[in-house]
């Protein structure tokens, strides 16, 4: 792809003369050649071909622009753009690569690299190996900078906004 060998095959592919609007999902790799407006929810790698025009906010596991995108990028890996690519949008990524002859409008946010791990929830008195068990609590718990005084009333004053104590 772009003189460059693919790291991966993509599944599904959005050719040069499609046109797409709407929320795109997908558990595989998408390579996108035409036209999408909406939303992309991709599990695997998402290729901005050349020519295609993507306006959508995207989330994948690394994504590839060699194309134009507006939108922002939620992405697990790392968001790499060619010398053909243009981002204008807000992207949180592990990585960001940006050669000369790219363009990139927007701000970006480091994240660190984890897998995706769902925790099973533990029941009271369970055995844990690295999982934490919370028990429901039915204390009260205080704003933190706030003390009850004990037998002193607060009343408004005659002067707007000004209270005094009372005993």
């Amino acid at each position: 792809m772009f003189g460059h060998k693919e790291k991966s095959e993509t599944e599904s592919i959005i050719g040069k003369g499609t046109e797409f609007k709407g929320t795109l999902k997908d558990k595989d790799s998408i390579r996108i050649d035409g036209k999408i407006e909406g939303k992309i929810q991709v599990e695997g790698d998402v290729i901005v071909g050349e020519g295609a025009t993507v306006k959508a906010d995207i989330q994948a596991k690394s994504i590839t622009i060699g194309g134009k995108v507006i939108g922002n990028i939620n992405c697990q890996g790392k968001v790499e753009l060619f010398p053909s690519g243009v981002l204008e949008g807000d992207v949180k990524a592990h990585g960001l690569i940006i050669p000369e002859g790219a363009f990139f409008n927007g701000k970006y946010r480091m994240t660190p690299f984890e897998e995706k791990k769902e925790q099973e929830p533990v029941e009271k008195g369970e055995e844990t190996e690295g999982k934490i068990a919370i028990e429901p609590t039915e204390k009260k718990i205080q704003e933190p900078g706030r003390k009850r005084r004990k037998g002193k009333k607060r009343r408004k004053s005659s002067k707007k906004g000004s209270y005094s104590d009372s005993g």
